[in-house]
């Protein structure tokens, strides 16, 4: 055989494997995360696994060293620098998740646990418009897949004073708007009472006539712009709840750290406080999106420093704050959620905690299909986290936020069908009880 022949044949064997690369290194690594997110959303996991080891062998070495470089995370535009990082994390999270959908549990792991080993500082952009940690939502997946390893998350306290206890910890939050609107009293007031809670909101002041006795209101102080307002809806509103002895505490502001819900600089808020401290009644703080000032995959993206820059001012002042209010949108790991709320319930002077919006959901979701969490992973996650706060003295109240059954972010999350009967995770919240806070645990 002459060296022309022997090239020809080399060249044969190999092309099945040098083709591949070729085409890769061809591509910019933000096209290949691209075909990854496609894949992914055709549940080809076998092609998410196959362009992630690529990218892996032709990206991986530079990205590594560009994380091992960098010693804070990233803001908001500074990120963008580390484009080849952001998308080998992305892509290592995707092929953990896709490995985890097909049941290669060691395969999963593995996948995480390099994830944050090299790549922890990467970032995932969302088109939402917000940068997120998946090396975070590693995290979350490791700690559900290896729960033998992992000692419960518990914290002895003595039970609540009387006045800061509530007649039953399981509450909900939907509107009462008026007739004929989306949301209305007449639409959601059925869904309250099927979930069969001890206390709910509806992000406003307003007590509707149609309110339950047995049913306790929490007005909420949504937000303020303006002094003279804000005391007058507080007077209007909740002075006479109190009064007539209907109301027993108080919510402070929604999410003042999103653009999208209150959107308050934390100085307004300190400035509105007082006028709630005359009310008298125990008072829960405002309730971010992002409580900690980090980034994890249940804080929607928003950063900042909010929440510490609030609570550090008012203890100053020494004004009075009884709970702290929470929200929590993650995935489907009871350990995270668990430590995630301990985290914040050290981080404030161990004040109980108020859960007042919490559910599982896939803020990467565009359509319900592209959901990866299953009603059956988020019943799964109700079943624990439930019974758990029932059993903790510094947990106050939670209340589950029921999204729609066709909003793509929280579809399995939603405890009604579209016919707004009870589906099964619905079944399983009304069955938490004082009388049964271990819930029925034979729902599938």
């Amino acid at each position: 055989m002459n060296h022309y022949k022997r090239f020809l044949f080399a060249t044969a064997c190999l092309a099945p494997f040098l083709f591949p690369l070729q085409t890769c290194l061809a591509e910019e690594a933000w096209q290949v995360t691209a075909k990854i997110w496609e894949a992914m959303g055709k549940k080809d996991w076998n092609e998410v696994e196959r362009l992630a080891n690529q990218a892996h062998r032709i990206w991986g070495e530079s990205a590594r060293k560009a994380n091992n470089q960098i010693t804070k995370l990233p803001g908001k535009d500074e990120a963008k620098r580390y484009a080849t990082l952001n998308e080998l994390a992305t892509m290592t999270y995707l092929k953990g998740e896709a490995l985890y959908k097909k049941g290669d549990r060691d395969g999963a792991l593995a996948a995480y646990y390099t994830l944050i080993a090299d790549f922890d500082c990467g970032q995932c952009w969302d088109k939402a418009g917000w940068w997120w940690q998946p090396a975070f939502a590693a995290r979350d997946r490791i700690a559900e897949l290896t729960p033998g390893t992992q000692a419960e998350v518990s914290i002895e306290t003595d039970p609540l004073p009387a006045h800061l206890a509530l007649d039953g910890k399981k509450g909900i939050c939907f509107t009462l708007r008026k007739s004929n609107e989306r949301g209305s009293v007449e639409e959601n007031l059925p869904k309250i009472q099927a979930t069969r809670s001890y206390w709910n909101y509806s992000w406003g002041m307003e007590l509707v006539d149609q309110q339950p006795e047995n049913l306790e209101f929490m007005p909420m102080t949504w937000g303020a712009w303006g002094m003279d307002g804000f005391v007058q809806s507080v007077r209007k509103h909740i002075v006479p709840q109190i009064k007539s002895g209907k109301t027993k505490r108080v919510l402070g502001f929604n999410e003042p750290d999103k653009k999208e819900q209150a959107n308050m600089p934390y100085q307004d808020a300190l400035k509105y406080w007082p006028v709630l401290e005359e009310l008298g009644v125990p008072l829960c703080s405002p309730a971010c999106a992002n409580p900690l000032s980090d980034v994890d995959d249940s804080t929607q993206g928003v950063r900042g420093t909010w929440m510490r820059d609030f609570m550090r001012e008012a203890d100053k002042r020494n004004y009075r704050i009884d709970y702290i209010g929470v929200h929590w949108y993650g995935a489907t790991s009871p350990r995270a959620f668990k430590e995630r709320m301990a985290q914040v319930y050290e981080a404030y002077g161990q004040r109980p905690l108020l859960i007042s919006e919490f559910a599982v959901a896939d803020w990467g979701a565009k359509t319900v299909d592209q959901n990866n969490h299953s009603p059956k992973e988020v019943l799964k996650f109700m079943k624990n986290v439930l019974p758990w706060m029932e059993k903790q003295n510094w947990i106050a109240g939670y209340a589950w936020f029921s999204f729609g059954i066709h909003e793509a972010v929280g579809t399995s999350s939603s405890l009604f069908d579209q016919n707004g009967k009870l589906t099964p995770l619905g079944h399983f919240y009304s069955s938490v009880t004082n009388e049964n806070p271990d819930g029925d645990q034979s729902i599938q």
